[in-house]
């Protein structure tokens, strides 16, 4: 028996070493042989649209971006430079919505390098609120023979939206406001006693001085309960209804209520403040 389980064993031993044989060291093999190109952003997008919002300033600057273009393989010793064209599918307009900073049709990958970047800008002051424009990139090809363009992530398209952010400096100035059934006169505001407040001068079209309070997490507007005196009285002003602003134009809509300082209700009107 003792006989019979050494040969076995010695079998075993055997035919393991000839499987193991078969196979060359772990890590020696190559895994990817191919080299080609890819949008990185088409990849963190699983190949969809990808939405984007740009501060809408006003103040006359575009918004500077870019793709990034990907050299998948080992990295080459000389450039390679890969061709792109805007998708005729896209939506948004040369010169309105966007400009391309990138000359030409194609971007350089550098000598030693894993990717390169087509550069672009957004006409963010072009853009309203809600609007949504595309801006579609295909790459075409490739000045190496060996290098070829992934088929997955060969295309990327940018949804291009604005957002507006509170800036109080832009609510500060000359402004219109309507007064329904009484007629349009002007006020102007300054710097309120916090970082998002205003006051203005001429509430009511009686020389009024009110604070408004702005939040920067929604469009809202809060006029808080306070005294004001105009024309030698004093009187009790309090919001009356939904307030809001639009960080965009600069105006803001402020129902008001105008009471007595024992509570009788002289006006209820709304004030709507155009920047002028």
């Amino acid at each position: 028996m003792k006989k019979i389980n050494r040969l076995s064993s010695l079998l075993f031993l055997g035919l393991a070493a000839v499987m193991f044989s078969c196979f060359e060291d772990a890590g020696t093999d190559i895994l990817l042989e191919d080299s080609f190109v890819e949008i990185q952003e088409a990849t963190t997008s699983g190949g969809l649209d990808l939405s984007k919002s740009y501060n809408r300033l006003n103040d006359g600057l575009a918004k500077k971006d870019s793709i990034r273009v990907n050299l998948v393989g080992p990295q080459r010793g000389s450039a390679v430079n890969v061709n792109f064209q805007i998708d005729a599918s896209s939506t948004a307009v040369a010169g309105v919505h966007y400009n391309m900073i990138t000359t030409g049709t194609s971007v350089t990958i550098p000598a030693n390098s894993s990717y390169g970047y087509i550069y672009f800008e957004v006409l963010a002051d072009n853009i309203e609120p809600g609007e949504v424009w595309k801006l579609k990139f295909n790459l075409t090809g490739t000045d190496a023979a060996d290098v070829s363009l992934s088929e997955n992530y060969k295309s990327f398209t940018r949804s291009i939206r604005i957002l507006c952010p509170f800036v109080r400096a832009n609510f500060i100035g000359a402004y219109s406001c309507l007064e329904p059934g009484y007629g349009t006169y002007t006020v102007n505001s300054v710097a309120g006693a916090t970082e998002t407040s205003i006051t203005i001068d001429n509430f009511w079209d009686f020389g009024g001085v009110v604070t408004y309070e702005f939040s920067t997490t929604s469009t809202a507007v809060t006029l808080a309960t306070q005294n004001v005196t105009m024309g030698g009285v004093t009187y009790v002003v309090s919001q009356n209804g939904t307030a809001f602003y639009d960080a965009c134009e600069y105006s803001f809509v402020v129902p008001y209520r105008v009471a007595t300082g024992a509570g009788a209700t002289v006006d209820t009107n709304t004030h709507t403040f155009t920047k002028q």
